[in-house]
């Protein structure tokens, strides 16, 4: 009978020192995938880093034709044309020789 308990305790040692690397395993695993640092939030992040990246280059491209056009309306290097279209779209007015066609906002 002394063999057999000591067996039984034997298996019971085995197996609950393996639940427990189980579960510590288990654990860190679930950390690694989902935790606030895991491969989940880092796979978003880089969602979030190319998207952004991808409106900073827009702005970016859009900020260098507003530019352009400020330049094209300074004092030493005024263009005309430029001042006309603003002056049609602003203001509203038009030379009298010009044909205006109003077309519905939107398109």
């Amino acid at each position: 009978m002394l063999f057999y308990s000591s067996s039984i305790r034997r298996n019971f040692k085995f197996v609950a020192s393996n639940m427990v690397w189980i579960c510590l395993f288990g654990y860190f695993f679930y950390h690694i995938m989902s935790g606030a640092r895991g491969a989940v939030s880092w796979m978003k992040l880089n969602g979030e880093i190319a998207s952004l990246e991808e409106e900073w280059k827009t702005l970016k491209e859009n900020n260098k034709f507003l530019e352009g056009k400020i330049k094209l309306m300074r004092d030493n290097n005024l263009d005309l044309d430029l001042l006309e279209e603003q002056a049609i779209e602003i203001l509203g007015f038009a030379d009298e020789n010009d044909t205006v066609v109003l077309l519905p906002r939107g398109e």
